[in-house]
């Protein structure tokens, strides 16, 4: 592939996860959902694409939302009870790796990932997202990753880009992996409307299928590469 056409590719997977990020990161409105219905098309819908099935229940639950206040009010609620960090008691379990991960020494994960933001000279943490080990935060290092490869790629630097990909690979390996999919699929069977249940179920594919077109990016980069790490 030509690094215009590789640049092309790093822009759709940074908005893509810059999207998911604010989806799961921020509280509905008709403005967010505005913008998802724009975006929606850039994703490959119908049965036999990668992302098809979770694409289409995306689409359908979009659509049946309507412009009630009632509708809103029932999406405001049911992203609270799933990503405002409420507790299982309340809704779901708080969207952090450390509390995903059952980790023994919950600030381990977030200083992990915060340490590796801070090497990759990249701040994605926003006011409200919570530690640094937060599906919201995680997600937005992953679309900030990919802008920075994107960039590369229009330089047409091929090493600065080998190294970004490298950092997504690594990044998810030893994070995302870890936890999103699982945590997803339990917030797909806690959802209580048709829109969270299908945007848990997206997160969560995007991240898998991600990882396989990560190492085929690889690949295009050349040879092995120095980790920002």
């Amino acid at each position: 592939m030509q690094a215009a056409a590789l640049a092309e590719v790093a822009g759709r997977r940074s908005r893509t996860y810059w999207l998911l990020s604010r989806l799961v990161g921020e509280s509905p409105d008709a403005a967010l959902l505005g913008e998802l219905a724009k975006a929606l098309p850039e994703v490959q819908s119908g049965a036999d694409a990668p992302l098809g099935m979770e694409t289409d229940a995306l689409v359908d639950a979009v659509a049946g939302l309507g412009s009630e206040s009632a509708a809103m009010t029932e999406l405001m609620v049911d992203w609270t009870r799933l990503f405002g960090a409420l507790g299982e008691r309340h809704g779901a379990p708080a969207p952090y790796e450390s509390v995903a991960r059952k980790l023994t020494l919950p600030g381990e994960s977030a200083a992990a990932v915060a340490a590796i933001y801070a090497a990759a000279a990249l701040d994605p943490a926003r006011p409200g997202d919570g530690p640094a080990d937060s599906l919201a935060t995680e997600l937005r290092f992953l679309a900030l990753a990919c802008y920075e490869e994107m960039q590369a790629w229009l330089a047409d630097d091929r090493a600065t880009a080998g190294q970004w990909i490298e950092a997504e690979r690594q990044f998810l390996d030893d994070h995302v992996l870890q936890w999103v999919p699982q945590h997803c699929a339990l917030l797909r069977t806690l959802a209580g409307t048709a829109f969270y249940a299908a945007v848990s179920a997206l997160v969560g594919q995007v991240c898998l299928i991600d990882r396989d077109d990560v190492e085929e990016l690889a690949g295009h980069a050349g040879a092995a590469v120095d980790t920002l790490r």
